[in-house]
């Protein structure tokens, strides 16, 4: 049985094999027709290139022949002398040309050079851009792993929702995708942190923490700990270790519910001494401020330069000034019992936020700090100077460096806004004490200032009845324009311990000595 089992096969394996020789054969005999046809096809080829070459042979002799034609037809009917001409200048154009050949292959061989250092040049910043790209990429797989961090991103107060949602590089990327994903996460992370407060040293956060440390509670400590180049503060206390920034934003939570708390109490503190007493107290005074003002231009129009010169001043809001200052003034210019209940709410919501403006301008300054901020009606106004001049009424100019004054000039003038808001003030304060001294001193007085106009500034004081003392190096003070003064002169001898002192007594006319 196994024989013939044998026999089967063999009987099989050479029918195959048959099979196999016819097919070799055929496919021999198909080889054969394909060299054929190759051989053909490479005669083809080159019979077809010899006439293109041929062609173009053929083609640059006609048009050689061309322009041999054009050269003649246009010799017809021309001179001798036009031909002779024309030869000329064609012989000296290719002198020229061939002057031009040396200069040119010149050129061409420093533009070829320039070509090849330029491929070098631009090989050489491609590799370094390529490094440049790998550095940044670097860097920026350092800031995904900053940002993987919640310790880190909680600490430098960031919202991961102003972030792109996807902040993972992707490796299979081109570069400038790469580039342009890390570019978007960069600007949105710096737009998030705000404007940078500048570099922070190694000492610089050591010396904090030292700080934090000494200042902690006892059972508390601080410790700092670094991973991957970014320093972490963490508080240990007996429950564990703690990041610093969710300890902060824990305590900042109870301070803003504590905050809430004082809110509620201020509410009711502004509601009836703010807006009531205090408030009314503000009003007198930014009333009481402008007639003050009144009073003393009513004295400035009775004192004028030697040159009829004069000032007024013009005291108003600052043009700068806010929203809320300029309906606080508003409100403020009727006392609370003329104030509507919605004049009173709006009064209180004015003051409530300048109050808390001031609170987050200077967190650490007390609450008495916070509300001489807010409620310090001088700085919400401004004092305008303006010139005015006897020879052109109703025409003013206000003081500046460009206003044309001499600068003795414009010190007379600021002398004259001294003593009238002296006396205006003097004025109003006679009413609550009408036996207060209206006394000024001027140290070194009238410096800069003419010597014929010492005398008439003395007798604006006294005009204004205001006594003064006067000190000055060069000035006795004794002008006719002044009925009476007291005269004191200090000697010194560099060589003897001590002052000595001369009293003299001017009666307008004379100065006589009173005492050594």
């Amino acid at each position: 049985m196994q024989l013939e089992r044998v026999r089967t096969a063999l009987a099989a394996l050479l029918t195959g094999i048959g099979h196999l020789r016819r097919a070799i054969g055929g496919t021999g005999e198909r080889l054969g027709t394909r060299h054929a046809d190759t051989e053909r096809y490479e005669r083809a080829r080159k019979d077809r290139l010899a006439a293109e070459e041929g062609y173009r042979l053929r083609l640059t002799g006609l048009r050689t022949a061309e322009q041999d034609l054009r050269t003649r037809e246009e010799a017809i009917g021309a001179t001798e002398e036009g031909l002779l001409a024309r030869e000329r200048e064609t012989r000296r154009r290719i002198a020229h040309a061939a002057q031009a050949v040396p200069a040119a292959q010149r050129t061409r061989d420093d533009l070829h050079d320039l070509r090849v250092r330029a491929e070098e040049d631009e090989k050489r910043l491609r590799g370094f851009l390529a490094d440049q790209e790998a550095a940044v990429i670097g860097s920026g797989s350092t800031l995904r792993g900053a940002l993987g961090r919640p310790e880190v991103v909680r600490g430098a107060g960031l919202d991961r929702s102003s972030l792109p949602e996807d902040v993972v590089d992707d490796p299979g990327s081109d570069v400038r995708s790469r580039l342009r994903a890390l570019r978007a996460l960069a600007d949105a992370v710096e737009h998030a942190l705000g404007r940078s407060r500048g570099e922070v040293s190694d000492s610089a956060l050591l010396n904090r923490h030292t700080e934090l440390r000494d200042q902690l509670a006892g059972g508390y400590d601080a410790q700092l700990e670094e991973r991957d180049g970014i320093k972490v503060c963490r508080l240990i206390d007996d429950h564990g270790s703690h990041d610093v920034a969710a300890v902060g934003e824990r305590i900042a939570v109870e301070a803003a519910e504590a905050r809430g708390r004082l809110t509620e109490r201020e509410r009711d503190v502004f509601q009836r001494f703010l807006t009531g007493e205090l408030g009314d107290h503000l009003s007198a005074q930014v009333i009481t401020a402008a007639n003050l003002v009144a009073a003393l231009n009513d004295t400035l129009r009775t004192v004028r330069t030697s040159h009829g010169l004069g000032v007024e001043l013009l005291w108003k809001l600052d043009e700068d000034a806010d929203a809320d200052v300029r309906a606080a003034v508003e409100l403020l210019r009727s006392p609370s019992t003329l104030r509507t209940r919605e004049q009173t709410e709006q009064l209180r919501e004015v003051l409530q936020r300048r109050i808390e403006d001031a609170r987050r301008a200077d967190p650490a300054a007390g609450y008495a700090a916070h509300l001489r901020t807010a409620l310090d009606y001088r700085d919400w106004f401004r004092f305008h100077t303006f010139v005015v001049e006897d020879a052109a009424p109703g025409r003013r100019r206000k003081l500046t460096g460009r206003t044309g004054l001499s600068q003795g000039e414009q010190r007379v003038l600021s002398y004259l806004v001294l003593f009238a808001a002296a006396a205006a003030h003097f004025t109003s304060l006679a009413e609550s004490a009408p036996h207060a001294p209206r006394l000024i001193l001027l140290d070194d007085a009238f410096a800069k200032v003419d010597e014929p106009t010492h005398g008439r500034l003395g007798r604006i004081l006294v005009d204004l009845d205001l006594d003064f003392v006067l000190t000055s190096e060069r000035l006795m003070g004794n002008w006719p324009e002044v009925p009476s003064l007291h005269i004191y002169e200090c000697l010194r001898d560099p060589h003897v311990r001590g002052v000595a002192t001369l009293h003299y007594a001017w009666n307008g006319r004379h100065r006589r000595l009173v005492s050594v």
